[in-house]
């Protein structure tokens, strides 16, 4: 899925004529990068649930996604 947005935003900045590279993470990078979102993820859900402040779950909850969709593109690559 990276790799297909990568491919869309090159064709958007050839036609804006713009000189962006995109970086292709590697398999290492993801898993990191999923692990630190987990761990922040949770602990900001948790804190939002103790704090009653909904708007730290709510961001929480979207690290916490955002790492199940990073360990997702790491199984698909293989």
């Amino acid at each position: 899925m990276l790799s297909e947005i990568n491919t869309t935003l090159n064709k958007v900045n050839d036609a804006l004529d713009v000189n962006v590279s995109l970086p292709t993470p590697n398999d290492d990078r993801l898993a990191k990068a999923s692990a630190v979102n987990f761990l922040l993820g949770t602990t900001a859900f948790c804190y939002g649930l103790l704090s009653k402040k909904k708007s730290y779950c709510v961001i929480g909850g979207l690290s916490v996604l955002s790492a199940l969709f990073l360990n997702e593109e790491i199984g698909r690559d293989k």
